[in-house]
């Protein structure tokens, strides 16, 4: 009676208990993939699984999975009654619920929805049932198909092909027997069991038992021959989860797309389960050729470990980073040196400043006072040579990078204005002292990367259109939707920071700093460049930044100890001095040589030499005109050939090579000193000048001169 009884109640049960109609999320969690531009992957994160079809899936690799777990898969009900009888005969003498379980039943367990992981009488009963139904409404491949991806193997991997990635890198149809069997093996205690090190470890020895286990099963089922068996060694895995062959840079990238998708609120539990496929805006032959021009020219300038490099290169129509070169390997330097690398930027602040005045209205003949050493709100200022001393429009002192001038230049448009435009151009508005009214501002006495210099000129290259640089060009879920990013909103229009007259005619002034200013190293032959180079006081950082119409790119280079302190670039690699027209200007030629080989050669617009003169303009000195006699008039002479010219002109005789010829000559002036411009002409730059200001004079070595006083030093150098 009371079987009978059970026998109902178990009916009852099973009309109504029908197979669930949904996974468990437990199930359905899915790795995200982050990919290169062109849709090929660097990195997979999170829970790591790939479901393919099942005539995808080897028979050898089948068969091991059944010789682990269920033997009799192809001919049993979807349960074991032997095992399930046991398991409930324990679980109402009041025992634990156990195994027993076939590969339905640990399907229906793993993925149905419903069905919790407790070791309860009541879940088991509910286990057995949805294994009955699917048992007799699946299809047996069905079944087979949905265990082999979504069974756990370790190492965050579930499904057969994740793991084959995971252990051996390869994907399930390169698997071999051996490989198979290991697979099979550690669906048992996927958590515990260990693959890879030392034999003695014990739960290495235990997965080794149960490899065993399976491979005599396989052979007892004559699923492999006795030959296959006898050869089969326990196979070697790879120490990480791996499918792609990234290189040392690929962990600076995948901490870049990472930080980003904080930005974005997507958090890194999506990440590991939602089935994200990342593509990001990285080029992947750039990406690798930026570890090989720095690693070429720190071995070309003889430069140490202790030299360090950021190089971001922008694509100023999206705002996507082509390339940045993170360090020298992820490995062994986490930190990003270029996304995270901060440093004086030096001179090459200074276009900013230019576009401050361009945007105001001021024209670029506006000429200033470029006088080697000036005192500027009771500071200092000094321009790297003493050669660097005279009035400069605003042209020619960002090609000959005049830092006196450029001082002058900030306190004229305002350095609340400048840092405005910093911020419009892409400097982050939380840039330490950015908006503290330095004086020395416009010599680049902030701190900046790689990547924001690169985005900040990628503005100029943009004709005046701010975009938002980023690394990550489009996400699509798990369902094939794509999500919106921000820099999808504005259909890649972007900010405008200026106009486009000021944009083209910066560029002309940042042309010529590569054409006949201080970076005639980084030319690129026909391809026009505009840029900047920068060197910041005492030398602890140098700068190139420039741009095509096709690409930003930035190059900086500092030194630091091992403590991290930054130090002098001076001496090394050869150098006396290290300049931004020097190794950085270097490093940018090779990498755009590279970046734009092939591509048609882009000019950029025209300037339109917009402005006026601005009310502050220095005059330039006029020269000191030279008096020179005039000759006393004597009668012309007449060629063979010619009429005369004259009445009584006499015929023109050949002269001798020893008759003196007559010369007008020139009135010398009396000695006079030089004014700052070394005017006038044929002055005495000697003689101390007349009047109170003499302390440029003084600087130009005549300090111990009884007139001159003794005077600080200059502010930084900006080259």
């Amino acid at each position: 009676m009371l079987v009978l009884g059970m026998a109902t109640l178990v009916f009852v049960a099973y009309q109504n208990t029908p197979i669930p109609d949904e996974a468990q999320q437990d199930a359905v969690k899915q790795e995200s993939v982050i990919s290169y531009k062109d849709g090929t992957a660097f990195a997979r994160i999170g829970t790591h699984r790939e479901s393919i079809p099942l005539t995808k899936v080897p028979p050898i690799v089948q068969n091991a999975v059944l010789a682990a777990e269920d033997r009799n898969f192809w001919h049993e009900p979807g349960i074991s009654p032997t095992g399930v009888a046991r398991a409930l005969l324990k679980a109402g003498t009041g025992g634990d619920v156990e195994g027993g379980s076939t590969i339905t039943q640990q399907l229906a367990r793993n993925y149905f929805q419903g069905l919790s992981q407790d070791r309860t009488i009541s879940r088991k009963l509910k286990e057995i049932l949805i294994s009955i139904r699917a048992g007799q409404e699946y299809d047996k491949k069905k079944i087979l198909e949905l265990y082999l991806n979504t069974v756990a193997f370790g190492r965050s991997a579930y499904g057969i092909q994740a793991a084959s990635r995971a252990y051996f890198h390869t994907t399930v149809d390169h698997l071999n027997v051996s490989q198979a069997a290991m697979l099979a093996a550690m669906i048992q205690r996927p958590y515990y069991f260990v693959s890879y090190g030392q034999n003695n470890n014990p739960a290495k020895q235990a997965l080794i038992q149960r490899w065993t286990y399976v491979l005599n099963g396989m052979e007892k089922e004559g699923w492999i021959t006795s030959a296959q068996r006898t050869a089969a060694r326990f196979p070697k895995t790879q120490k990480a989860w791996s499918d792609v062959k990234g290189g040392p840079q690929v962990g600076y990238m995948q901490d870049r797309v990472m930080a980003e998708l904080d930005d974005l609120h997507i958090s890194k539990q999506d990440v590991e389960t939602g089935g994200l496929k990342i593509t990001t805006t990285f080029d992947k032959e750039l990406q690798d050729y930026t570890a090989t021009v720095v690693n070429q020219v720190k071995k070309d300038s003889n430069l140490g470990k202790d030299i360090h490099f950021g190089l971001t290169s922008i694509d100023p129509a999206t705002g996507g980073v082509v390339a940045s070169y993170g360090g020298p390997d992820y490995a062994r330097q986490q930190f990003d040196d270029s996304f995270q690398g901060s440093v004086q930027p030096g001179s090459s602040f200074k276009p900013i400043v230019l576009a401050t005045a361009l945007d105001q209205g001021v024209s670029l003949q506006t000429t200033m006072d470029g006088s080697y050493r000036r005192v500027i709100n009771g500071t200092p200022f000094t321009n790297d040579s003493k050669g660097e001393n005279g009035v400069y429009n605003l042209k020619e002192m960002t090609a000959q990078s005049i830092n006196t001038a450029y001082v002058e230049l900030g306190q004229k448009v305002g350095l609340d204005k400048v840092a405005d435009m910093a911020i419009k151009m892409g400097m982050p508005s939380d840039t330490e002292n950015l908006k503290s009214g330095y004086t020395s501002l416009p010599l680049g006495v902030i701190n900046a990367s790689s990547l924001t210099m690169a985005s900040v000129y990628s503005t100029f290259a943009s004709e005046g259109v701010y975009r938002r640089p980023h690394v990550i060009a489009k996400i699509v879920d798990r369902n094939g939707k794509r999500v919106k990013l921000p820099w999808d909103k504005d259909d890649g229009k972007g900010k405008r920071a200026f106009t486009t007259g000021v944009a083209r005619d910066a560029t002309s002034a940042m042309r010529a700093v590569v054409t006949t200013g201080t970076g005639k190293a980084a030319s690129l032959g026909a391809r026009p460049v505009a840029g900047k180079t920068g060197t910041t006081d005492q030398n602890k950082s140098a700068w190139f930044v420039g741009y095509t119409p096709e690409l930003s790119t930035s190059v900086a280079m500092w030194r630091e100890d091992k403590r991290k302190v930054r130090q002098s670039l001076v001496g090394i690699g050869g150098y006396s001095q290290i300049y931004g027209g020097t190794v950085p200007a270097k490093v940018f030629r090779l990498f755009m040589t590279k970046a734009l080989e092939g591509r048609d050669i882009t000019q950029f617009g025209a300037p339109v030499n917009g402005g006026s003169m601005a009310p502050w303009a220095v005059a330039k000195p006029t020269p000191t005109p030279t008096t020179t006699p005039t000759p006393t008039t004597t009668p012309t002479c007449t060629r063979p050939g010619q009429q005369p010219q004259q009445p009584n002109a006499r015929p023109c005789q050949s002269q001798s090579p020893t008759t003196p010829t007559e010369t007008p000559t020139t009135t010398t002036p009396a000695k006079v000193p030089c004014d700052k411009f070394h005017m006038p002409l044929g002055c005495d730059p000697n003689l101390p000048p007349d009047g109170e200001d003499i302390e440029w004079w003084c600087q130009q070595g005549h300090q111990d001169h009884p007139r001159c006083r003794e005077t600080g030093p200059g502010g930084p150098n900006g080259h």
